[in-house]
C-alpha cells in the first residue's frame, strides 16, 4: 500500500516457477567449452535431466492489502518487465496495483526471462526463435506509421515516449511459436495455486491468459484483455456469471491488423454475453483518452489507463465474490 511519503509497503515477496515437466536426455555428443580463463576446460554434457516448459511468478503482496490477487501475463517478444515501469522511467502498472493494495503476480512466461529455455534440440523449442526489430516494433505496437520510423515521427497525438525507443527495444526477448499451450497450462497451473483472483494479460498473452481461464472460470472473477489475441472460442468458457472486459487503444483504423483483430473482440464479447457473462469493451479514444499504442501500459496515460481497468474491476469483482459468498 502507497503511503504518505510515496514509499511502497509490502509484507511479503518472492518468487516461484509453475507448470513446466522434467525430461531426460541420452545420446547426445559432449563438447569442450572455456567457462572463463581461470578455469580449464570444462565437458559439456546434455546428457541428463533438464526442467522444461515452466513459467517464473514473481509475487508482492501489500502491507495493507484488499481485494483479490492480480495475475499479470505479458504479451509477445515481451516479459514481465512491461508491467514493472515504463521505457521512460514512470512506475509500470504493477505499482499502480500495488498501492491501490491489490496483491500482484507478475509472470515471465515459458522460454522468456527469468523461465529460461531449453537449448536442446527438439525437447521444448521445435523452431528457431524470433527477435522483434526496432521498426517492427514501431509499426506493430502502433507507435506511427513504418514510414515515420526514420525520423521518429509518431502517429499525431501519440503518447508512447518515442524519445526511449531504445529502451523498449531493450525490454524484446527471443520468442518460440510452439510454446502458446504450454503457456496456457502454465498460467492456468498458477491460476489454481493462487485461487480466486484477477487476471490482465496483454496482446499474445490475452489468447494465454483466456485459454487458461476458461479452465479455470470458477477462480478468475474478472479477465481484463489488453488488446489480445489468440483468443479461445467464447464457448470454451460455458454458462457462468464470469467478467471480461477488452481494452483497446487509439489508431486502430490505421492498421488492417489492428482492424480484424477489432471485428473479433467485438464477436468474442457478444458470444460471452450470450452465454450469460459481463462482458465489456473500453475504448479509450471513445472514452475521452486519445492516443493509446498497443503498449497501453507503457504509454504516456499509462496510469490514467491502469485508474480506469481498476474502476471497472472493483464492482464486478465485488459483485462476483457475494453471489460466490452466498
Amino acid at each position: 500500500m502507497g503511503t504518505s511519503d510515496g514509499t511502497l509497503a509490502l509484507s511479503a515477496f518472492g518468487s516461484f516457477t509453475v507448470g513446466g515437466r522434467r525430461v531426460e536426455i541420452t545420446g547426445r555428443p559432449a563438447e569442450i567449452v572455456r567457462l572463463s580463463r581461470d578455469l580449464p576446460d570444462y565437458v559439456a554434457d546434455p546428457n541428463g535431466a533438464y526442467s522444461v516448459g515452466h513459467a517464473y511468478v514473481q509475487y508482492f503482496i501489500p502491507a495493507a492489502a484488499r481485494g483479490l490477487p492480480v495475475i499479470f501475463v505479458h504479451g509477445g517478444g515481451l516479459t514481465g518487465v512491461c508491467w514493472e515501469g515504463t521505457p521512460d522511467g514512470r512506475s509500470g502498472w504493477l505499482q499502480y496495483f500495488l498501492r491501490s493494495g491489490w496483491p500482484s503476480y507478475v509472470v515471465d512466461n515459458v522460454e522468456r526471462g527469468r523461465a529460461g529455455w531449453c537449448p536442446v534440440p527438439g525437447i521444448a523449442e521445435d523452431s528457431a526463435p524470433l527477435l522483434r526489430t526496432e521498426q517492427e516494433a514501431w509499426d506493430v505496437f502502433r507507435i506511427g506509421p513504418l514510414d515515420g520510423y526514420p525520423g521518429r515521427i509518431p502517429y499525431q497525438g501519440a503518447l508512447f515516449p518515442c524519445d526511449h525507443l531504445a529502451e523498449l527495444n531493450r525490454q524484446q526477448v527471443p520468442r518460440w511459436v510452439t510454446t502458446t499451450e504450454l503457456s496456457a497450462a502454465a498460467v492456468a497451473e498458477l491460476i489454481r495455486k493462487v485461487g480466486p483472483c484477477v487476471v490482465i494479460a496483454h496482446s499474445q498473452g490475452g489468447g494465454i491468459a483466456a485459454s487458461a481461464a476458461a479452465e479455470t472460470a470458477d477462480l478468475v472473477h474478472a479477465l481484463v484483455l489488453v488488446e489480445p489475441h489468440g483468443l479461445p472460442e467464447a464457448a470454451s468458457f460455458g454458462p457462468s456469471a464470469g467478467c471480461q472486459l477488452i481494452v483497446a487503444g487509439d489508431f486502430i483504423d490505421f492498421s488492417p491488423l489492428y482492424r480484424g483483430l477489432r471485428a473479433r473482440w467485438h464477436a468474442y464479447l457478444d458470444e460471452l454475453r450470450e452465454l450469460g457473462w459481463t462482458a465489456d469493451y473500453l475504448d479509450l479514444p471513445a472514452a475521452g483518452h486519445p492516443g493509446n499504442s498497443h503498449l497501453l501500459m507503457m504509454d504516456g496515460n499509462s496510469d490514467d489507463v491502469a485508474a480506469l481497468i481498476a474502476s471497472w474491476l472493483e464492482p464486478v469483482t465485488a459483485t462476483r465474490s457475494a453471489k460466490k459468498g452466498s
